[in-house]
């Protein structure tokens, strides 16, 4: 018995459509890459429901002929190509002449087309791969392509697309990758009867990028501009400033030829040349046009032909580095200081040059204590003031005392606090324990010694544990005090993140946001958490926004959670940042007198012990 069959042409078409349909964005990007090499000039792109029930593209390029037009929906049906041997060397950016085929098989699609200089053009229905109307119809100069009902004969496939709003996120990201990439052409892109982007077509790349990012980024930009012209690869396009480093590499654009490609091999290379700019987990932004001859890559990698291959990868990667570190050491960064950045205060502390010798530092590098004691280490200031005298300053923890004190008394100590064996993360703590401030190393750590060992203090980690466990009671007690912003920070965003605003309004005003709308993909933001602060809030919107991605499909409260520790850490004392020794204090006071786990939300030890028993034994003084 025969078991290998030939599959037929309506099963053969479903599988191909697996392979370049995705998702509605995969059916834009191919009806608009077809519009591309058409030779428009203005292109547009509506959308409803995220593209799963309507999509139309309309251009005005050159059109099909009433027979061209049916071929069309024949599967490795193309004008692109004649032969394998074009493969070396393409130039549009479709050739594989599946796009039509694979997308009518999956959707109801409705063609009107019509060429330049005819009177009339063609209609063409197509309800799963086959054609059910064909006539002659007036149009427009161009073509028009409808799908709807995606996957109405493959029901099974709508389980694994998400919800519409993450639909159009996905499409508002590629509409905006597109026009990126094509600044002459113009591209009016509509969702739901709105339109989010018009791109002017002048060929102005910057123009361009103003339609997707906003004027704020058009302000921290530098050209791409021709250092080394004897190559025969030519780049162009615009270098982000340190300033819009971001958490992720959405804000990465590379194109080849045209063509939007993902490139570990370019985002490696542009992070390479950006190293001695950026802070460590901060991903430059930047779009990268290359011209390159089409023989030098091979772009028929996969369906979707966003990958590609380099025939001298090494050598584009050289170029490309030194193009760019050349440029970024031409135009050195200088962060600016902005108004909102600081904070004046009228409670400074201030040094008294003839005490130096009892190396008492202390520093006005952040906001004193006096003004932070009801937001953040309240309770261990309060006891500070109570109980401070001289030049031994005394808190909640009887004992606690700068290296001038000599004295201690032993007898006080809790070892059950420190029992070495106890494995509970949490340590109860109100019993006086003696213990005294050695001092601090590589402005990071706190030394403290105790009895019979030496504590190591992260004041990063201490500060963000404890900063987090006060937002977090604040939330779930309802108690969130919203600091008013005088003016209020406006935010621009892509359309992509201005969904992620909009489905997390309600989230945000629970953690104490007074965030509303203010005209097409900008957002002011009026008021926020007392315990966050009011500086950077623009920064502090587009990390939480890069991260949106991760946590966006979790539960609400996961995503409280996440938003809890990302506050707590723009907020917490940084390592670096210097201590005076009242704040150590209060910071040791609050640590020591609550029940909290002995590490940071995000896992990281808070302290570290080192018996003496230990150092005698690296000593080998035993």
């Amino acid at each position: 018995m025969n078991q290998i069959l030939i599959l037929d042409d309506t099963t053969i078409n479903k599988i191909a459509a697996g392979e370049v349909v995705e998702r509605p964005a995969s059916i834009i990007k191919e009806l608009v890459e077809n519009a591309i090499d058409a030779d428009s000039t203005a292109i547009t792109v509506e959308i409803r429901d995220g593209g799963t029930s309507y999509i139309r593209v309309t251009d005005n390029g050159n059109g099909m002929s009433p027979q061209d037009a049916r071929i069309s929906f024949e599967r490795h049906a193309t004008s692109k190509i004649n032969s394998s041997i074009d493969l070396e060397n393409i130039h549009t950016l479709g050739f594989r002449g599946e796009a039509l085929a694979s997308i009518a098989a999956v959707t109801h699609m409705e063609m009107i087309t019509r060429q330049r200089e005819s009177i009339s053009g063609a209609q063409i229905i197509n309800h799963g791969g086959n054609i059910v109307s064909e006539k002659e119809i007036g149009c427009p100069e161009g073509t028009t392509i409808i799908a709807q009902n995606l996957f109405f004969n493959t029901p099974a496939r709508l389980k694994f697309l998400k919800s519409p709003r993450t639909e159009t996120a996905y499409i508002s990201d590629l509409i905006g990758k597109l026009i990126l990439a094509h600044p002459e052409i113009s591209f009016k892109y509509m969702n739901n009867g709105k339109i989010v982007y018009y791109s002017s077509g002048d060929g102005d790349l910057k123009n361009a990028i103003l339609s997707v990012y906003g004027k704020d980024v058009v302000n921290e930009i530098l050209p791409i501009t021709p250092v080394d012209t004897s190559t025969d690869i030519k780049l162009s396009g615009y270098l982000g400033k340190p300033s819009l480093g971001r958490r992720n590499r959405s804000h990465q654009s590379f194109y080849v030829n045209g063509r939007y490609v993902k490139s570990s091999l370019l985002a490696e290379t542009v992070e390479d040349a950006y190293k001695p700019y950026l802070a460590i987990n901060l991903f430059p932004w930047i779009i990268l046009h290359i011209e390159i001859a089409p023989n030098m890559v091979d772009v028929n990698v996969h369906p979707a032909k966003t990958q590609v291959r380099f025939r001298q990868g090494e050598k584009i990667s050289n170029i490309i580095q030194s193009h760019i570190g050349t440029i970024l050491k031409e135009n050195p960064y200088i962060p600016t200081l902005r108004q909102s950045s600081y904070k004046s205060s009228s409670a400074s502390q201030n040094v008294d040059v003839d005490k130096e010798e009892e190396q008492i530092e202390v520093f006005s590098s952040i906001s004193s204590y006096e003004e932070q004691d009801q937001r953040h280490l309240g309770t261990g200031y309060t006891a500070l003031q109570e109980g401070s005298s001289g030049n031994i300053y005394t808190a909640n923890i009887s004992n606690i005392s700068f290296p001038k004190e000599e004295k201690v008394n032993k007898n006080n100590m809790d070892k059950g606090s420190m029992n070495e064996n106890e494995h509970d993360n949490n340590r109860t703590r109100g019993v006086p324990i003696p213990l005294k401030i050695v001092g601090k190393i590589f402005a990071t750590y706190i030394v403290v010694e105790g009895e019979k060992e030496c504590l190591l203090i992260d004041q990063h980690a201490a500060h963000e544990r404890l900063l987090f466990e006060k937002y977090k009671k604040m939330i779930s007690e309802q108690a969130i005090v919203t600091q008013q912003l005088l003016p209020p920070a406006i935010i621009e965003v892509t359309h992509a993140e201005q969904l992620i605003i909009e489905d997390c309004i309600d989230l945000f005003h629970s953690l104490g946001f007074e965030i509303e709308a203010f005209g097409g993909k900008s957002f002011a933001v009026r008021g926020v958490p007392v315990i966050l602060g009011t500086s950077h809030i623009k920064e502090f919107f587009q990390e939480l926004l890069d991260n949106a991605e991760h946590f966006s499909q979790g539960s609400n409260y996961k995503l409280k959670i996440d938003d809890i520790i990302q506050m707590s850490c723009k907020k917490a004392v940084k390592a670096g940042d210097s201590l005076s020794d009242k704040e150590i204090l209060a910071l040791l006071n609050d640590l020591m007198n609550k029940k909290i786990p002995m590490t940071c939300p995000h896992g990281r030890p808070i302290m570290i012990s080192i018996s003496q028993n230990q150092l005698e034994k690296m000593f080998r003084r035993i």
